[in-house]
């Protein structure tokens, strides 16, 4: 399959607003209400929040295009759960020595407590549901692959009206008891279709960077008021209306758009002579998307992070010394044989 170049560029992306959206939650819960330093952590976090999402309609843009057999599940789950498990015991080891927010009197309460972990990885830390998602859709991709390979266009734009109301209906929590009900249309799998979808049709709206402009714009305003006007309503930090782990439209229309934008960007116009370059330096990046993923909270910024500069200064800074740190980290144990499962390089 010929690489599709807008796809590393998603993926990088995506982590950069992951890591983002991680750091700017402190200027929303840690800075005077309404101050200025407060107000522009909001528009950061408006801005970078739904990169998760990102991810995700790469997953569907890459799997869902091509034979997907049940004998491959095996192997693409132990891509991900490998690093994902090494990963979850180095915080686990820094979370009992270093922290010490988590006991472990003894022998059995160390295994029991690494097993609730992975069973619950949110102990650790909540990012990692993301993990179990994707395994979801592993699980159901063959499934998933089947019927977008035996239906046509129309009944695809038909799930994902289907989809995006009742998100939307969920989102503003509408008592409508047929909700209960249609639980196929719920959650994430419309990301996953629809990032499919967007690649693959030849609507026009499909091959429009003005439009993926218009939906990242308006995604993110409403992202923003949905901060701050009840924020501003309760005299109190309010996110209640931010959407649930990105469910919420204006997730949608942010990813989209973005979305939309890379994939009709001419990358040969915008870097000229260095395009090839620039290309090959994002796929590189978007190899240790998922090492970021997993380890980028580990990383310390003692004397680099303060919530007192703006997070349009102090967070790309951080960003740029997590980068740096990971890929040193992840290349290092690239080279070591014993190591090279447990970096999510493959994934």
């Amino acid at each position: 399959m010929e690489r599709i170049v807008y796809a590393d560029y998603l993926r990088v992306i995506g982590i950069l607003g992951v890591m983002g959206v991680h750091l700017c939650g402190n200027y929303l819960s840690k800075t005077p209400l309404f101050s200025g330093i407060w107000y522009q952590g909001a528009l950061f976090y408006s801005i970078t929040r739904s990169g998760v999402l990102l991810f995700v309609l790469v997953s569907g843009l890459l799997l869902l295009d091509r034979p997907q057999s049940i004998d491959r599940l095996p192997h693409r789950i132990e891509r991900v759960m490998v690093p994902f498990v090494f990963w979850l015991f180095v915080f686990y080891l820094k979370m009992i020595f270093i922290d010490h927010s988590i006991v472990a009197a003894s022998a059995y309460d160390f295994v029991g407590g690494f097993v609730n972990c992975i069973l619950n990885p949110n102990i650790i830390s909540i990012e990692f549901w993301y993990i179990y998602m994707i395994i979801g859709f592993y699980l159901m991709l063959p499934i998933i692959r089947k019927w977008i390979s035996n239906t046509d266009e129309r009944e695809i734009k038909y799930f994902l009206v289907v989809w995006f109301a009742v998100l939307v209906l969920n989102y503003f929590n509408t008592r409508i008891m047929i909700l209960e009900y249609v639980n196929l249309f719920t959650g994430y799998l419309g990301f996953f279709v629809l990032g499919y979808y967007l690649n693959t049709t030849d609507s026009k709206y499909a091959n429009s960077f003005t439009l993926g402009l218009a939906l990242f714009i308006a995604g993110t305003l409403m992202m923003l008021l949905s901060i701050l006007i009840p924020t501003w309503m309760s005299g109190q930090l309010n996110m209640d209306y931010v959407g649930y782990l990105n469910l919420a439209p204006s997730s949608v229309f942010k990813a989209m758009g973005m979305f939309l934008m890379l994939k009709n960007v001419d990358f040969k116009t915008v870097f000229k002579t260095r395009s090839d370059s620039v290309n090959e330096f994002m796929r590189k990046f978007a190899e240790i998307t998922f090492g970021l993923y997993l380890i980028h909270l580990l990383i310390p910024l003692n004397g680099i992070w303060s919530i007192e500069l703006s997070p349009f200064i102090n967070i790309p800074v951080c960003l740029a010394v997590i980068i740096v740190v990971t890929y040193v980290v992840l290349n290092v144990m690239n080279r070591i044989p014993i190591l090279q499962r447990f970096t999510g390089m493959k994934y």
